[in-house]
């Protein structure tokens, strides 16, 4: 081969390398992180998502209760390929919804983050105060009508403001300000609480005009995708139809017993209109002339069924697909509360078809939600499911050895008179003796707060007074046991018996965990186990320190969480936040008490 053809032969070979060379290169550069481009630019690495699921009043024992009704891709599908704790429980007192969504952001107890209840009285001021009322008016955006009583506390706009703790959402936010962070709930408080303080997105529902909103605390107008569904008229799909059982396969009757139960009571209702939510299935949307009359009952009662678990879910998605939440340059966080099941819970019980069908349909829910965000992000994302607390079984339904249903008008009237009758009454005329009456004292029950003016002004000793109330209190053969502030600051049991000590104990320190001194009250009672102590003549509630009240589920699956199965061990609810900061690779917010308790799968 002459010698100019060889040469040609090998600069033909040497360029069809250095070419195919050039093409790998760039494909490999194309497919891995963090390494610079042919044009000088940096390929970055594909967003992830996290997201926050809340069931709100979610028992501990419903996933297990129930779990061969469950179908194989929503919680068995947690529990097969990710964590589940099934023995998860608040390790305070007072099982709100206030505390145990704040609890959950922060992974502090009431006593750090100071939401000690969803109101509680406010000293300062001489009033209640709503959890997340902000320190100034903030209007909601959009302005909802002027007519009506506003949904909850929100008269005033809402914001994060009593909030003294920070958040996993700003540790996220502070750590990588290219994040985003949504908080999405019916509830006001749910969704501030969740969020933090400069959440990108955070949203709740107004039973006023069936519209999502956010406040001028936030921002000054809604985002084009949420005003796109607020206009979208799909809240209004319910009309006229009827809440059914989810599956027509299931004998309800046999798994979750009869459906007219004793002591439960009736969801939303209305005379003028002849509309009610029935204490039986099927349960009646407000047909149109119904919500034509008073829309505001309508919308109350999508809110009490799945209805409105179904309608934030839409909502959820379509978050996640206009914000392009995962798809960004670095992770997001999703922070989702679904309230009905707290507002179902306390009108049909724990023990009711209307509970076993919401949590099948809670589990429907994170079938597709798991397999929503397969499609939208494969393995990018992780996802958290527990709950801010649990309930109370009925009272007419409950077999524990003491079951009552009590009210306030049975302990703060009598409780009065005995004061009058240790400390004398007054020249003036009876002393009042609290600052609250036994109606407004339900509202920040297992609280009560002494009138410090009246007592001081009758040469009284407030200590005093509050350890022959406590004592008084723990004495009613339906309490177990009451704390003074004073027992309670310094670890001092009342007197108990020797059989009684270790739980009272144990009570003791769940109390001092929920007590923030400027906020709580003189004094603390805790009603017997299956007691509860409730101004409704029917249906249940929460907020003891009770296992029935503090048992919650925790679940993890996704991108960084091992399949490590079922966990028996006791576990505190406040793990929460710190698994949930580790998933976003980060530290856990400043005032956490617990450590993650899994090695995240990188």
């Amino acid at each position: 081969m002459p010698r100019s053809l060889r040469l040609g032969a090998v600069f033909l070979g040497s360029a069809a390398l250095i070419i195919g060379a050039y093409f790998l290169v760039e494909r490999a550069l194309n497919h891995i992180p963090n390494l610079v481009q042919p044009d000088g630019t940096e390929s970055k690495p594909p967003g992830r998502l996290v997201v926050l699921v809340v069931f709100d009043q979610m028992r501990g024992d419903y996933l297990a209760r129930w779990a061969e009704q469950f179908g194989p891709d929503g919680f068995e599908r947690m529990k097969k390929n990710g964590v589940w704790y099934s023995s998860a429980y608040l390790p305070y007192a007072c099982s709100s919804t206030g505390p145990g969504h704040a609890s959950i952001s922060t992974g502090a107890p009431p006593s750090v983050h100071g939401i000690v209840e969803n109101e509680w009285f406010d000293r300062p001021t001489s009033s209640m105060m709503y959890c997340v009322h902000p320190t100034r008016p903030f209007e909601l955006i959009p302005p909802p009508p002027k007519t009506g009583k506003a949904s909850r506390g929100a008269d005033a706009g809402f914001s994060p403001e009593r909030l003294l703790a920070e958040t996993v959402s700003d540790k996220l936010l502070a750590s990588s300000p290219k994040s985003r962070v949504v908080s999405l709930s019916l509830k006001d408080r749910t969704a501030v609480l969740l969020g933090g303080k400069k959440p990108t997105a955070m949203y709740c529902f107004d039973t006023r005009d069936g519209l999502f909103h956010t406040g001028a605390y936030y921002r000054d107008a809604v985002h084009p995708w949420v005003a796109e569904f607020n206009s979208s008229g799909v809240a209004k799909e319910w009309i006229g139809k009827e809440w059914t059982h989810f599956r027509n396969d299931l004998d309800y009757s046999k798994i979750a017993g009869r459906d007219d139960a004793v002591g439960e009571s009736y969801g939303v209702t209305d005379a003028e209109t002849n509309f009610g939510q029935k204490r039986v299935f099927p349960h009646p949307f407000p047909t149109k002339a119904q919500f034509d009359a008073k829309p505001k009952l309508y919308y109350a009662s999508v809110e009490i069924s799945p209805a409105g678990n179904q309608l934030l879910f839409d909502l959820v998605k379509k978050a996640i697909v206009a914000e392009k939440l995962g798809n960004g340059e670095a992770t997001d966080l999703l922070c989702v509360s679904f309230s009905s099941n707290d507002l179902i819970g306390h009108v049909w019980g724990p023990d009711s078809q209307e509970m076993f069908d919401i949590t099948l349909r809670s589990d429907a829910t994170i079938a597709e939600f798991l397999k929503f965000l397969d499609d939208k992000l494969g393995d990018r994302y992780a996802m958290v499911v527990t709950a801010d607390h649990g309930v109370c079984p009925i009272p007419e339904q409950n077999r524990l050895a003491t079951t009552a249903r009590k009210s306030l008008a049975e302990i703060v009237p009598p409780l009065a008179a005995a004061l009058n009758e240790a400390f004398g009454i007054a020249p003036m005329g009876p002393t009042q003796w609290f600052q609250l009456d036994a109606r407004d004292s339900g509202e920040v029950w297992p609280w009560l707060y002494l009138n410090h003016a009246a007592i001081k002004q009758r040469g009284l000793d407030v200590d005093k007074v509050a350890d022959f109330a406590a004592q008084w209190i723990g004495n009613r053969p339906f309490m177990e046991t009451a704390f003074t502030r004073k027992q309670i600051e310094t670890g001092t049991l009342p007197p108990v018996a020797p059989n009684k000590e270790s739980d009272v104990k144990a009570i003791l320190g769940r109390v001092k965990l929920a007590y923030r001194p400027e906020r709580c009250g003189d004094l603390i009672g805790i009603p017997r186990p299956g007691v509860l102590v409730t101004g409704y003549p029917e249906g249940t509630s929460h907020g003891s320190p009770h296992d029935y009240d503090r048992h919650v589920p925790i679940l993890a699956i996704g991108s960084g969480v091992p399949s490590l199965g079922k966990r028996s061990e006791p576990k505190s609810s406040l793990i929460v936040a710190p698994t949930v900061a580790a998933l976003l690779g980060i530290d856990p917010p400043a005032a956490a008490k617990e450590k993650l308790v899994f090695d995240i799968v990188r």
